[in-house]
């Protein structure tokens, strides 16, 4: 030890000088030491300011989280409307309380502006009985130790502004401090269960920077939510060296802007009735799934749609229930839709001149290939009889549907198939759509199909094949958007009528009316015919309607055969007869309980309904509470080339255009308008893809997108007649395109 401390004393007066000289030698390295620093100071700025970080932190970044403050604007979502302005989907602010028991938390006047442990007791008794909360579980939250504040739970949330104004009258009353709400954008569904699948539901959710804002989980609220939703603002605001925002400093660094309302086509009046009828019918026929859908024949617009089981869109009662299909079966779920299909098998073969009503048959087991099929009365033990093909369709007759096949022949029919549209999606405006299948070359399935096995579509394309026989024909889209208004500019987009092809001629669509009114009026072969009353199971008094009954085996979902014993029963009414206004299609899955009359506890009401209110539902002019708005909203063509064609058309309609898809292809390879151009409401759009090698139907297409069609396909087009529109055309839908060189069309309106 002692020599260590020797060494380090020689090392230390090694180079001792006198005073003077130490003093130099100190501030010669005082001096180098300030060089070295300011030199390692100049280095560290420059990088300070070329890079804007230090030690990997952001510096502005942090710097401005301390001056200054970012706050998003939430944008209004948009209000969904009944046809005449009635909300049945609008914003509402809810609160979620807290309670703060920081001790530290006081005014600089030291006034206590926390929970203290004396009041606790009474915040549990207040929040027990405004929130249903248990004092226990309050006592519990508020007495949690190293907290600043706490939340309470589910119950907690979502209160609604009458509530909360009751709390704090209550806490002031009492003298607490330190009870605090934040303030959330919520969405109220004012009718509780009223078309809720099909209405679906908007949920907050938490965005990037912590705030939140309404999306759209499901049915319409989920495939408008583009047009709903709007844009979140974004204002930035000075703070002080206290933290406090300093008025007049705000930036707004986004616009805010708020969403569209939408005007739907359903009445809140005859949508309330149909709820109520279908708890009726549902509660007495106890089937594992129901739907109804009640159409305008005119128009194509939906005016209401229920299914069950369903829930409340308010309250959410029933939502998750054991049993729910939260997919729509008006759109989502294909299935085979039985003896309804024969309507357009009979409307078919009188349009192709081989129906003869008086010809006789007798429906006796017909063989075809190595299939046996039978109708229903020798299914359930009855003689076979002798009828001709009117009586046949009255009494459902399978036989006498498949004998009409026959004289038309497997193409003829499949050609008819293809005017009505199955295997093709509507392409309404909503998505996730079942495109259904049709029959190819098994010539069973080609004469099944004809009375609804072996051919699946869903409930909507069922719906606008019908619209042909109550509307003279002519196919109508079927449409639930009436309008879109644009808050941000007063502007709105109106909808109209959309016809998408011309099946069967006027006769035959008026020939089959009559045949349907016989359903329900011939008292020996008519399916909905009832003896308990004497008449049609399904009545309006001082009106004839033309109706048609379905029960179809459901198919099991390994595709092997039908489930033995399960059945979907179905009925389609058309008011009045002679000229329909109204289109009501029913379906139920599985009943328990079901007769000819429990069709009338949900049907008939619903179409009294509709015949009363008819002269206020404004039918010819969708949504007139927007007659004031004088501007029209603008909308410009996206980029459609490669992309898939039943999407874009579900997006176009969303809008109000109306697409006109050519061929069966994946994508679309010709948009008839450039991108970016202004589209009209209720313009017709063509979109070519990239398959197209059959005639299509060409009715309602106007004259000026024939041009392009005819300069897209090489195909010389000659014009008769005059109008804006084709109403016919000489080469027959299905026609292979390579084959033809020339085609006339006629124009009208």
């Amino acid at each position: 030890m002692p020599k260590r401390t020797n060494k380090f004393l020689r090392y230390i007066l090694k180079k001792r000088y006198v005073p003077s000289k130490n003093r130099r030698r100190v501030g010669q390295s005082l001096l180098f030491l300030t060089v070295f620093v300011f030199f390692i100071f100049l280095i560290h700025l420059a990088v300070i300011i070329g890079t804007d970080t230090r030690f990997g932190v952001d510096l502005s970044t942090n710097a401005a989280a301390v001056h200054q403050q970012e706050v998003t604007i939430q944008a209004k979502r948009g209000t969904i409307y009944d046809r005449t302005g009635i909300p049945i989907a609008e914003d509402s602010t809810t609160y979620t309380v807290y309670a703060i028991i920081d001790k530290k938390y006081v005014s600089e006047s030291k006034e206590i502006l926390y929970v203290q442990h004396s009041q606790f007791s009474q915040v549990a008794d207040i929040f027990h009985t405004h929130l249903g909360m248990e004092t226990t579980y309050v006592m519990e939250q508020l007495t949690q130790p190293d907290l600043k504040q706490v939340y309470f739970g589910t119950l907690g949330k979502a209160i609604s502004y009458s509530t909360m104004q009751a709390i704090q009258q209550d806490m002031e009353t009492a003298g607490i401090k330190g009870i605090a709400f934040n303030a959330s954008p919520g969405r109220m569904y004012p009718n509780g269960n009223f078309a809720s699948i099909f209405l679906g539901l908007a949920n907050l959710v938490e965005n990037e920077d912590g705030s939140h804002s309404l999306q759209g989980m499901s049915g319409m609220e989920y495939y408008l939510d583009d047009i709903l939703a709007g844009q979140d603002g974004k204002i930035v605001y000075e703070k002080d060296s206290q933290g406090r925002v300093l008025p007049g400093t705000e930036d707004v660094q986004v616009e805010t802007v708020d969403g569209q309302d939408v005007y739907t086509t359903i009445s809140a009046d005859l949508q309330r009735s149909l709820e109520t009828n279908m708890n009726t019918f549902f509660d007495t026929a106890r089937g594992r799934y129901a739907n109804a859908t009640l159409v305008s024949a005119k128009t194509g617009e939906i005016l209401a749609t229920t299914q069950r089981p369903s829930y409340d869109s308010d309250t959410k009662e029933g939502l998750g229930q054991e049993g729910l299909l939260e997919r729509s079966l008006l759109y989502q779920e294909a299935f085979e839709p039985g003896s309804t299909m024969k309507v357009l098998t009979v409307a078919s073969a009188i349009d192709n001149g081989t129906f003869d009503p008086n010809a006789y048959y007798t429906n006796n087991e017909y063989v075809i290939a190595d299939a046996k099929i039978n109708d229903w009365t020798l299914n359930a033990g009855m003689s076979a009889v002798t009828l001709n093909y009117a009586q046949g369709f009255s009494l459902s007759s399978n036989v006498g549907m498949i004998l009409l096949q026959q004289q038309m022949g497997d193409e003829k029919w499949l050609n008819y198939l293809t005017k009505f549209r199955f295997g093709y999606p509507t392409r309404f405006g909503m998505g996730d759509e079942a495109p259904g299948l049709v029959p190819e070359d098994n010539i069973v399935t080609i004469a099944m199909s004809t009375f609804g096995q072996g051919i699946s579509a869903n409930q909507a394309q069922m719906i606008r094949s019908f619209t042909s026989i109550a509307n003279n024909g002519v196919m109508l889209e079927p449409k639930f958007i009436s309008a879109l208004y644009d808050p941000n500019t007063d502007s709105a987009r109106i909808s109209a009528k959309e016809e998408v092809g011309n099946p069967v001629s006027e006769q035959a669509a008026d020939d089959t009316l009559r045949y349907m009114i016989n359903v329900g009026t011939d008292p020996v072969f008519g399916t909905l015919y009832s003896h308990d009353v004497q008449g049609p199971a399904i009545q309006v008094e001082g009106y004839d309607i033309a109706m048609k009954s379905g029960s179809a085996e459901i198919a099991s979902e390994d595709g092997q055969g039908y489930i033995k014993g399960a059945y979907i029963n179905s009925v389609v009414a058309m008011i009045p007869a002679e000229d329909p206004e109204f289109i009501m299609y029913v379906t139920i899955r599985q009943p328990e309980v079901l007769s000819v009359l429990s069709w009338d506890t949900i049907i008939s009401p619903t179409l009294k309904e509709a015949m009363l209110l008819k002269d206020n539902l404004n039918l010819d002019a969708p949504a007139p509470s927007l007659t004031y708005v004088e501007k029209e909203t603008d909308y410009k063509l996206p980029d459609l080339i490669g992309k898939a064609p039943g999407e874009s058309a579900e997006e176009l309609r969303r809008y109000m255009v109306q697409p006109v898809i050519l061929g069966n292809g994946a994508e679309i390879k010709e948009v008839s308008l450039e991108k970016d151009s202004l589209v009209a409401p209720n313009q017709q759009v063509l979109l070519l893809t990239n398959k197209l090698e059959d005639m299509p139907d060409l009715y309602a297409i106007t004259k000026e997108n024939m041009d392009i069609f005819a300069e897209w396909t090489g195909i010389e087009v000659t014009y008769e007649g005059s109008g804006s529109k084709v109403v016919k055309q000489n080469v027959e839908v299905g026609t292979k395109l390579n084959k033809i060189k020339k085609l006339t069309v006629t124009l009208g309106e």
